[in-house]
């Protein structure tokens, strides 16, 4: 491992995780050593990149977690960054200065290094991470609608006819190997005999319909709160243009 990248490692510990920097100060204060992250685009493709140091209010945020968890598992995130923010404003100012002093010192040399890394890149890893983020950015756009549909009570498409004859099997519970079980019910599928397929399909043609019927009143509803930028966009049919005869 080269220098620079083993100065990227220790950064991402040390300026993104917590320090042992209040000894003594307080009894329901017990100093630990973290080095957690959020997945990057660069961790993704394997590049090394320095972690920005947390400010000390989250830093004393990342040191008071194990204890308030020790003694309340169940808490939730709201109520436990209540909790701290009350016992941060308790904390004597001199604690905070020394805080806020190391925490300056961790930002400049994060600055340093992070400099290095910027520079230690190719034009093609700038590209793989410019395309990945924008992807990450796609994705979580997509993950974030999905969720205000579920909220708003958009309708659920209907299933297919093998979906359904799928699950209205009684083996299903009795699989251990997914992929095997497809393959099975696939192979029972395409030996169905029609008059049993048309009933799988009948229900899912009877579904659809409803679907359809479901989704259209969501969409005029959501239409009438001003939340029109949810409604499917129906394409425009091209007018035709009048052709010209040369004479």
């Amino acid at each position: 491992m080269n220098s620079l990248t083993n100065a990227f490692r220790i950064s991402s510990c040390v300026f993104g995780g917590y320090k042992n920097i209040l000894p003594g100060r307080s009894t329901w204060l017990r100093p630990i050593q973290i080095c957690s992250y959020k997945k990057t685009a660069e961790e993704r493709l394997g590049i090394e990149k320095p972690k920005r140091p947390l400010t000390p209010f989250f830093k004393f945020m990342a040191q008071m977690r194990p204890a308030l968890l020790a003694k309340n598992p169940s808490i939730s995130s709201k109520e436990a960054i209540s909790w701290t923010s009350k016992h941060w404003q308790q904390l004597d100012v001199e604690t905070k200065t020394q805080m806020t002093k190391e925490y300056e010192k961790d930002l400049e040399d994060y600055k340093k290094i992070k400099e290095l890394y910027q520079s230690s890149l190719t034009e093609q890893q700038k590209e793989d991470i410019k395309k990945l983020k924008e992807e990450m950015a796609a994705a979580k756009e997509k993950r974030k609608l999905k969720a205000e549909y579920k909220e708003l009570g958009r309708p659920k498409k209907s299933m297919s006819s093998y979906i359904l004859y799928m699950m209205s099997r009684k083996d299903t519970s009795q699989a251990n190997d997914f992929k095997s079980y497809q393959e099975k019910v696939k192979a029972d599928w395409l030996q169905l005999p029609e008059s049993e397929r048309k009933k799988y399909e009948k229900q899912a043609q009877e579904q659809m319909n409803k679907y359809k019927k479901d989704l259209e009143g969501w969409e005029m509803k959501m239409i009438s709160i001003g939340r029109s930028d949810l409604v499917r966009q129906k394409p425009t049919p091209k007018k035709r243009s009048k052709s010209i005869k040369n004479e």
